[in-house]
C-alpha cells in the first residue's frame, strides 16, 4: 500500500523533506491550509528553506518564524503542539519529529494544525475565568487562597484595597506581609497557628481578630478558614474569608452596658436579631428579621425559637442551654443553613451573647444572624473554577500524552512495513505473502488511529454539548441480539456470547447511538480482555420497574486498586500491558450512562473476570435536556 494515501487522507497538513531540505512529499491539506495553488506533486524536490522564507509573511511574526524553524533544525529535537500566530488572524499548532534511522539523520516531518476555533474558545474560557475572577475581587467580604504552605494564592479588593500590594503579596505569606507593613509579627504568628490548626483538623475554624485601624480605632474581622482535599486526601488550598463585624462587636457590647437601650441599638444594624428568656421563647425582633426570614415579629414572638427554619438550632439551644447552666461564656460564632418562609436555602453567621437587666436579674440571651450566604456562594464558585481547571488540565494532559503515545507506534508500523515492501519490490523479492501481510498490518494500525480520532472526537463533541441525545421506547433485547450479530458473530476465535433472557420483555427508552456505544464499548471489551477463555455470557433481567444488562467474562479481571479509576478518562488497569486501549471508551460509557439517569456497577477479580452491570428504568426522558453538556 502506497503510505502517500494514508497521509493524504489524514486531518492535518504534513510536509516531509530529506537531509538536504528537499521537500519529498506534501498532502492536499498542507496545500490547502496555506492556500498554495499548486497540486502537492508539482511542489517535491523543491528547496524547503527558501519555501520557509516565501512563506514567513504569512505568519505574524514572520523573522522569528524563520528564526524558530532554525532552532528547531538545529536541534533536532521533536516539537509537540507549538502555537503560531497567522497575520491573518488564524492560529496553527505544529508538530515536528526528525526521521532518524540507525542513528543517520534522514530529514523530517513538520505537521500543521489549524488551530483558529479551539484557540477562540481558549480565549473565551480564559475570559470567563476572568469573569468570575472579577466577581470574586469585588465580592463585599474578604478572601484569599492560600497554598498548603501558608502562602497567598489570591487576594481579593476587600481584604487588600491596593492593587500592586495585592499583586505583590502572591507567593508569600503573612510574615512577609506584616514585616512589609511595620507590623507586629505575632499577627503572622496567629495566623499561622490558626491556618496549622485547620489543616491537622481537617476542618474549618472561625475566629474573631482585632486589628488597630490607621485611625486608632479597634476593628474587628470574623474570619474563617476552610480547608479542601483532592480525593487522595492531599490538601489542595485552604480558603479565608471574613467579615468585618466591628459594628455588630459593638453593638453586643453596648447590649451588656446599656440593655435599657436594646431595640434602639438592635433596629439600626443590618444584621437580624432575636431575643429570648431562659425559656427560649422570644420576646423580641429587631426590623432586619422579617427582611432575613421572611417572618413578620407578631409571627414569632412569644413563640419557642424552634419554630425557626434553620438547620441544627438545637445544637445553638445547646450552647446556651450550656452557658445557662455553667455561667461560662466563650462567645463562639457558628454558620447555619436555613430556609426562609418563603422556601429560599441562605446561610447565617450566628452568635449569641447574655445579658441582664440589673432591676430584676433575670437572663436574656440575644442572638445575631447575620446572612454570608453570599460568601458561602462565592466560596463554592471558587472551589468549582478551581476544580474545573484541575479537570481540563487533566484532560488536556492525557489528551497530549495518549496522541503521543497511541499515534507514534502505528506510524512507526505503517512507516516500517511500507519501507519493507519497498525494499523486497527493488530486489523481486515482493510476492503477495508479504504485500497481505504488511497491507493487513498498515490496514490494521489505520484501524486503531481512526478509532483513537473518533473517541477524542465523540468527547470533544460531549465536552462542547453537542451530542443531542434522543430516547424513543425500543426492544432492547433485539437491539442487542442484533449488535450481537453484527459484530460478534464470526469472531476469529470462533466464540460466540451466550444471551439470557430473564423476565418478561419490556420496552425501554434510550437513544441508540448511545446505546450502540455503551454496549459495543462492554461487549468488546468482554472478548478483548478474556482471550483465549472461554466466551463471555450477556443476561437481560427484566424487572418491575427497570431492565438490568449484565455482561460477565472470565479473563485477565481488574486490580481492586484501579477500579475507583475505572471511568476515569485515559485511565486503564495496571494489568493490560500488550493489549491495545485508549482509557477513553468507559470514560464516553459513563457519560452516556448518566445521561439515561442509569447506574453502571463494576465487579473484578484479576485473572478470574470481570461482571459490568448497567440499570435501565422504564421512565421517559421527555423533560430532559436535549444535549450533553459539562459545565
Amino acid at each position: 500500500m502506497d503510505l502517500r494515501f494514508i497521509l493524504n487522507e489524514v486531518p492535518f497538513a504534513v510536509l516531509l523533506e530529506d537531509n538536504q531540505r528537499r521537500l519529498q512529499f506534501v498532502n492536499p491539506n498542507f496545500c490547502e491550509l496555506f492556500h498554495i495553488p499548486i497540486e502537492p506533486d508539482q511542489m517535491v524536490g523543491f528547496n524547503c528553506e527558501q519555501a520557509a522564507e516565501s512563506a514567513a509573511p504569512l505568519f505574524k511574526y514572520s523573522q522569528e518564524f524563520l528564526e524558530r524553524v532554525k532552532e528547531i533544525l538545529a536541534k533536532k529535537e521533536p516539537v509537540r503542539q507549538e502555537m503560531l500566530e497567522l497575520a491573518d488572524g488564524r492560529f496553527f499548532l505544529r508538530d515536528y519529529l526528525p526521521i532518524i534511522n540507525n542513528n543517520f539523520f534522514e530529514g523530517q516531518v513538520w505537521i500543521y494544525y489549524d488551530y483558529t476555533y479551539a484557540h477562540s474558545l481558549e480565549v473565551k474560557k480564559n475570559n470567563q475565568k476572568k469573569f468570575y475572577e472579577s466577581i470574586l475581587l469585588n465580592i463585599p467580604a474578604d478572601i484569599a487562597v492560600f497554598d498548603k504552605d501558608h502562602k497567598y494564592l489570591f487576594v481579593n479588593k476587600r481584604a487588600i484595597k491596593n492593587d500592586e500590594i495585592r499583586e505583590w503579596i502572591v507567593g508569600k505569606d503573612d510574615f512577609d506581609y506584616v514585616k512589609f507593613r511595620g507590623r507586629d509579627i505575632r499577627i503572622a504568628e496567629k495566623r499561622r497557628a490558626l491556618f496549622q490548626e485547620v489543616v491537622n483538623q481537617k476542618d474549618c475554624n472561625e475566629f474573631l481578630e482585632e486589628n488597630i485601624t490607621p485611625e486608632g480605632n479597634i476593628q474587628y474581622n470574623l474570619r474563617r478558614m476552610h480547608p479542601f482535599y483532592a480525593d487522595n486526601n492531599e490538601l489542595e488550598f485552604v480558603v479565608g474569608y471574613g467579615m468585618d463585624v466591628t459594628s455588630i462587636k459593638n453593638a453586643e457590647e453596648n447590649v451588656n452596658r446599656r440593655e435599657k437601650n436594646l431595640a434602639q441599638i438592635t433596629e439600626i444594624l443590618s444584621i437580624a436579631v432575636i431575643v429570648i428568656d431562659q425559656s427560649f421563647n422570644v420576646i423580641y425582633t429587631n426590623s432586619s428579621f422579617e427582611s432575613t426570614f421572611g417572618y413578620a415579629s407578631d409571627d414569632i414572638i412569644g413563640k419557642s425559637i424552634n419554630v425557626i427554619a434553620v438547620e441544627n438550632i438545637s445544637s445553638l439551644i445547646k450552647e446556651i442551654e450550656f452557658t445557662k447552666q455553667s455561667g461560662s461564656f466563650e462567645g463562639s460564632t457558628k454558620e447555619y443553613r436555613f430556609q426562609d418562609k418563603y422556601g429560599s436555602r441562605r446561610y447565617l453567621s450566628v452568635s449569641f451573647v447574655p445579658y441582664n437587666i440589673a432591676e430584676s436579674n433575670e437572663v436574656f440571651y440575644a442572638i445575631f444572624f447575620s446572612d454570608v450566604t453570599d460568601q458561602h456562594l462565592a466560596v463554592s464558585e471558587l472551589q468549582k473554577i478551581i476544580e474545573k481547571e484541575k479537570r481540563l488540565n487533566e484532560l488536556k494532559s492525557g489528551f497530549v500524552n495518549i496522541v503521543s503515545h497511541e499515534m507514534r507506534t502505528p506510524l512507526s508500523v505503517i512507516q516500517s512495513s511500507a519501507q519493507i515492501m519497498e525494499m523486497l519490490s527493488e530486489t523481486d523479492r515482493l510476492d503477495k505473502e508479504a504485500v497481505d501481510f504488511h497491507t493487513n498490518r498498515i490496514v490494521s494500525e489505520v484501524g486503531g488511529m481512526e478509532s483513537l480520532m473518533e473517541e477524542l472526537l465523540l468527547i470533544s463533541k460531549i465536552e462542547s454539548g453537542k451530542v443531542e441525545f434522543r430516547p424513543f421506547p425500543q426492544d432492547l433485547e433485539s437491539f442487542v441480539r442484533v449488535i450481537l450479530h453484527e459484530k460478534y458473530a464470526q469472531l476469529a476465535d470462533g466464540r460466540q456470547m451466550q444471551v439470557i433472557v430473564k423476565g418478561v420483555n419490556h420496552e425501554v427508552e434510550f437513544d441508540r447511538m448511545m446505546m450502540n456505544h455503551i454496549l459495543n464499548n462492554i461487549i468488546g471489551n468482554a472478548f478483548k480482555y478474556s482471550e483465549g477463555k472461554k466466551a463471555p455470557i450477556l443476561q437481560l433481567h427484566f424487572r418491575q420497574h427497570a431492565v438490568t444488562v449484565m455482561v460477565v467474562d472470565y479473563g485477565i479481571g481488574i486490580p481492586a486498586k484501579d477500579l475507583q479509576n475505572l471511568f476515569k478518562a485515559f485511565s486503564r488497569a495496571s494489568n493490560v500491558d500488550g493489549i491495545n486501549g485508549t482509557g477513553l471508551g468507559l470514560h464516553v460509557v459513563k457519560y452516556f450512562t448518566d445521561f439515561h439517569k442509569a447506574k453502571i456497577y463494576c465487579k473484578s477479580q484479576v485473572n478470574k473476570g470481570t461482571c459490568i452491570m448497567l440499570e435501565f428504568n422504564y421512565k421517559s426522558y421527555s423533560n430532559a435536556k436535549n444535549s450533553i453538556s459539562r459545565g
